[in-house]
């Protein structure tokens, strides 16, 4: 089968072995993935991150050496059931999600988030435990349902958050899961959710998903314009961003007694003053992942029509081409929302 296989920092499309589905798992065909700002930056960084962490429970089974498959934002259809697997037939539409409650042990080859041991989901199959499937509603398109993945990073993000209907959120960054926190949050019946992004077309994008207010963060009069369109600031931030700096300026930002959600993933040291924390009072609170309630959340929003995610995805590309959309990704692009790898499994 054809995929990307990532080694130290080099990407290539080559022929990668077809995995076989063992005891408790299931051999599925990809029919559409999502390009992470997490892959891009592994692309770039990962030999280094391991170099510094060591193989952590997160890379144990990752050898660059040896090539590396990634891709974690899917969808997929049942090819082929395993031994001791039943309840699922060929062409069932899956995602992958935290495990359920099972008695079953985990496969030894899937103990880690990046592995060379099984690839992802960059490539044309892949397999996948039991436990972690769940079902993918009738009605929800492929280009929806792969957006499962973050679409629950922001699901739980918003959970964390605890906003309530009378609270103001300012939420920095107007990328996939910034966006994504937008639509739970009008969703939850938020009534004053703003959105700042220093990129045109992406504050146009918020605005036309329900954001109240959307503000430039590299314009005079930022903090002016946040304080009149929320109202005199935001009691909670969600920082959608993750680059050196932004929790200090969500700090500056909210209002004295308010909550700050991380939810960008942040590659560098970064720094920040403790007393502007403690003179506020703030909480400050870190968003990892999601649980398999979320994905079960956001699965039942996209059946229902409350949550679309259609209007994000702004770009498709095929596996031939994801090397060069990586890089381009890398490069700046500031154009595009959320990028579908479209591996021929949905024609």
């Amino acid at each position: 089968m054809q995929a990307m296989v990532l080694r130290g920092t080099t990407l290539t499309v080559e022929e990668w072995p077809q995995p076989t589905p063992g005891s408790g798992e299931l051999l599925v065909r990809v029919l559409a993935a999502g390009i992470c700002a997490s892959d891009v930056h592994a692309a770039a960084h990962l030999e280094a991150i391991i170099e510094e962490t060591g193989h952590t429970s997160w890379y144990e089974l990752a050898d660059l050496d040896k090539g590396m498959v990634m891709g974690h934002e899917f969808v997929a259809e049942v090819v082929e059931a395993g031994p001791d697997v039943s309840g699922w037939s060929p062409g069932d539409r899956v995602v992958k999600a935290p495990a359920g409650e099972t008695d079953r042990p985990l496969p030894p080859r899937m103990a880690s988030a990046y592995s060379s041991e099984l690839n992802g989901a960059f490539a044309d199959y892949m397999v996948l435990w039991e436990p972690t499937l769940l079902p993918v509603p009738d009605n929800v398109s492929v280009e929806v349902a792969a957006t499962t993945e973050p679409c629950s990073v922001a699901r739980h993000a918003t959970h964390e958050a605890e906003a309530e209907a009378g609270d103001r959120v300012l939420i920095m960054g107007a990328g996939p899961i910034g966006l994504m926190a937008l639509m739970w949050l009008k969703h939850d019946g938020v009534e004053l959710v703003g959105v700042s992004d220093p990129v045109a077309l992406r504050r146009d994008l918020a605005a036309s998903l329900g954001a109240d207010v959307v503000l430039d963060p590299s314009a005079d009069g930022f903090d002016a314009d946040l304080e009149a369109g929320l109202d005199g600031g935001p009691d909670v931030v969600i920082d959608c961003v993750g680059i050196p700096g932004i929790i200090r300026q969500a700090m500056d930002a909210v209002k004295p007694r308010g909550r700050i959600i991380v939810v960008g993933v942040c590659m560098e040291e970064d720094l920040f003053m403790p007393v502007v924390g403690i003179n506020k009072a703030l909480t400050i609170k870190f968003s990892v992942a999601y649980t398999r309630e979320d994905f079960q959340e956001t699965l039942a929003a996209f059946g229902s029509g409350s949550i679309d995610t259609t209007p994000l995805v702004t770009r498709t590309v095929d596996l031939g081409e994801l090397p060069e959309e990586i890089a381009r990704i890398s490069g700046g692009d500031q154009f595009n929302c959320k990028v579908l790898v479209d591996t021929g499994g949905s024609a």
